[in-house]
C-alpha cells in the first residue's frame, strides 16, 4: 500500500473517531451524555470509578443491589427494581424536584412526596436566594462528614424523617423575584428525608441537580461532592439507574447513536445486513 493512501486512511479514521465522540454528547440537562455543567457525566464517571453498576438499556437485570440510585424518574417504571432492593433490606435513593417521582413513591408505598416549588433562602451561595445552603438535621451514614449542602432551586418534601433542612429564613418563591413577597411564609423546609419501608429504606432528595457537574465541582459548594461519594461508598453493592430517569435522555444525533449502541447485537447485525443488501441491490440495479 502506498504511504499516501495509508496516511489518508489514518486521517479519515481519526476524523470519524473525533466526529463520533462529538456526536455522542448532548447538552440535555441531567443527561449522563452531557459532559457540561448541567449534565451528570461527571457523576456517572465517579460512580464507575467507585465500582457502582450502571444499569443501562439492554443490559441483563442484575441481582438486587444494596443501594439503588435513580435521578429524576419520569414515572413508576423502576418500581420493580426498587421493590426488590427494599425487600432485601436495601436503600433506594430518589432525587427529583418536579414531582414526577411521586408516582414511584406511591407505587413503593411511601408516604413521602415532592412538593414542586422554588424553595429560596437568605442563607444563600453566590449571592442568589435560589442557590441555598441547607444543614444536616438528622443522623444517617450518608451524611457522615457532612455539615452543609448547597442546592439549586430545590423543591421541598412532606412526610418522612427530615435529614437535611433549610434555615427558618426560607420560603417558596412563587413570583420569581428572588425575594419573599407579601404573604410569603418563612420557615424550615425539608430537602432530604428518610422513610423506612420494611425492611428497607427510601431516601428522598428534593433536587435532582445535586448530581449535576456544576453542583459538585465548584469549590464553594460545601460538602456536595462528599455527599455523592458517601452514596457510592458502601460495604455492599450500588446500582445507578441509566434507563428510567432523565439521565438517560439525549437529543439529536446523540439520541440515535445511543439508541443503536443500546440495541441488542442481533438487531444491529440485522440492520447492517439490510444496509449491505440495499447497497448490493443498487449496484446490480435491482432497486
Amino acid at each position: 500500500m502506498r504511504p499516501a493512501i495509508l496516511i489518508a486512511i489514518i486521517l479519515i479514521l481519526l476524523t470519524l473517531g473525533a466526529a463520533g465522540a462529538h456526536l455522542q454528547t448532548t447538552t440535555t440537562d441531567l443527561s449522563r451524555f452531557n459532559p457540561g455543567w448541567s449534565g451528570t457525566a461527571a457523576f456517572y464517571s465517579l460512580a464507575g470509578s467507585m465500582d457502582a453498576e450502571i444499569l443501562t438499556p439492554g443490559t441483563n437485570e442484575p441481582d438486587p443491589a444494596d443501594r439503588y440510585i435513580i435521578i429524576a424518574p419520569k414515572d413508576a417504571s423502576p418500581s420493580g427494581i426498587a421493590e426488590q432492593v427494599l425487600q432485601n433490606g436495601g436503600s433506594v435513593i430518589i432525587a427529583d424536584e418536579e414531582g414526577d417521582a411521586n408516582q414511584l413513591l406511591e407505587a413503593l408505598g411511601s408516604r413521602m412526596q415532592i412538593v414542586p416549588g422554588n424553595v429560596s433562602s437568605l442563607d444563600m451561595e453566590f449571592a442568589s436566594t435560589r442557590t441555598i445552603i441547607a444543614t444536616v438535621s438528622g443522623n444517617h451514614t450518608l451524611l457522615d462528614g457532612i455539615s452543609t449542602l448547597t442546592f439549586n432551586r430545590p423543591s421541598s418534601i412532606t412526610g418522612g424523617t427530615p435529614l437535611v433542612t433549610t434555615s427558618v429564613l426560607s420560603w417558596t418563591d412563587t413570583t420569581g423575584s428572588g425575594r419573599p413577597g407579601a404573604g410569603a411564609s418563612l420557615g424550615r423546609y425539608t430537602l432530604i428525608a428518610r422513610e423506612e419501608v420494611d425492611p428497607g429504606e427510601i431516601i428522598l432528595i428534593a433536587d435532582a441537580s445535586l448530581f449535576a457537574t456544576t453542583m459538585q465541582e465548584v469549590r464553594q459548594l460545601h460538602d456536595n461532592r462528599q455527599f455523592l461519594e458517601n452514596m457510592l461508598d458502601t460495604n455492599g453493592t450500588v446500582s445507578v439507574d441509566a434507563v428510567y430517569g432523565k439521565t438517560a435522555d439525549a437529543e439529536g444525533p446523540a439520541y440515535i447513536i445511543h439508541k443503536v449502541k443500546s440495541a441488542p447485537i442481533s438487531t444491529i447485525i440485522a440492520i447492517l445486513l439490510l444496509m449491505v443488501f440495499v447497497i448490493v441491490a443498487f449496484r446490480k440495479q435491482i432497486l
